[in-house]
């Protein structure tokens, strides 16, 4: 605190208090990343079929398997379970999804707009495609593989149908 002699004749001293101008930054940059974040996690979810980046967990479980090349080529599909796949964007998220009930059938999706898309059925969402003999599969009851270098996956209807897709895709 600074003193400043006031002209007066009784020689009161005022006392004036100066804030540290690097409390206002401080608390300002607090603000802008907050606001950042809020953005960020409101913004995670939207009404178009997700072109899904990836994300630093995703980029740190690719890292660590691009160390383990050596490991044979087979494992580089997996039959996974269901209730990890998002099945509007197509995806193996790792965690369980939201279950959406559609007249007694289960489906997964990772949002609140995957649920109307899956209950409605928006751009055939609820069907897959077998990549081996282009036939449609329902998601709910498809055999499911991830490609564990990219997180997409593919719709089997049988798991004979997985396994030789799994083999064919030997290196």
């Amino acid at each position: 605190m600074k003193q400043i002699p006031s002209n007066q004749e009784n020689s009161n001293a005022q006392v004036v208090a100066i804030k540290n101008p690097m409390d206002k930054i401080y608390r300002l940059a607090i603000s802008a990343l907050m606001l950042l974040f809020l953005s960020l996690s409101l913004l995670s979810c939207n009404d178009k079929k997700k072109e899904v980046g990836k994300s630093t967990s995703q980029e740190i479980i690719e890292a660590s398997k691009m160390t383990d090349e050596a490991v044979a080529s087979t494992q580089n599909y997996d039959i996974v379970p269901t209730e990890k796949v998002c099945m509007v964007n197509d995806r193996f998220m790792g965690v369980s999804q939201i279950p959406i009930d559609v007249n007694g059938t289960i489906y997964y999706g990772c949002c609140e707009n995957c649920v109307e898309k899956l209950q409605k059925n928006i751009d055939d969402v609820r069907f897959g495609s077998n990549p081996l003999t282009e036939t449609k599969v329902d998601k709910a009851s498809a055999i499911i593989v991830q490609d564990k270098r990219s997180g997409n996956v593919f719709y089997f209807a049988s798991k004979e149908d997985a396994q030789v897709f799994i083999n064919k895709n030997k290196a």
